[in-house]
């Protein structure tokens, strides 16, 4: 998925310079880079974390909570940009403007939000999200079973007990 992303990436570019000029290489590569930051914060956690927390959470593994809190990300980065997207448009409404009509910007913007969606589809996308996932909700655990328990955790040492295995002097 990502080498589908870069040759999109290099072909946009390409497009975009002969369209707009060097500054067509600007603004695809700042509206890429916007693109797949805002949309990762917003669109995993709800593609891959929302999923995740109803299976554990319908089998007893986790606490109900986690919920409000894996919605609340998504929400912290959709309100702020609807009040700026608001306000840029009634207080500067030829920079709004500029910005709808910026065909290299709206390119890099929706080749970022592609991308991440493309990216869900990887299974080490989503292996280094579920790793995340556990990371970052972790106290929303009831109980870990024995898949996800850290070895030895019970034990002061790593070295293995010798049982059965007498001791000269």
């Amino acid at each position: 998925m990502q080498r589908i992303i870069a040759l999109l990436f290099c072909l946009a570019l390409v497009v975009m310079v002969n369209a707009q000029g060097w500054s067509g290489l600007l603004w695809v590569s700042v509206g890429f880079v916007v693109g797949l930051f805002v949309t990762a914060r917003i669109a995993f956690p709800i593609l891959l974390g929302l999923p995740r927390a109803i299976r554990l959470v319908a089998n007893g593994e986790m606490l109900a909570a986690v919920y409000r809190r894996l919605l609340f990300t998504p929400f912290l980065w959709i309100v702020p940009l609807a009040v700026i997207v608001f306000l840029v448009g009634f207080f500067w409404p030829s920079a709004a403007a500029w910005f709808e009509t910026n065909g290299a910007l709206s390119t890099g913007l929706w080749l970022g939000v592609v991308g991440i969606l493309l990216s869900a589809l990887s299974p080490k996308s989503r292996a280094d999200f579920h790793a995340d996932f556990d990371q970052s909700y972790r106290q929303f655990y009831v109980h870990r079973n024995a898949r996800r328990q850290r070895p030895n955790r019970h034990r002061s040492s790593t070295v293995p007990h010798r049982r059965g295995v007498k001791r000269t002097r």
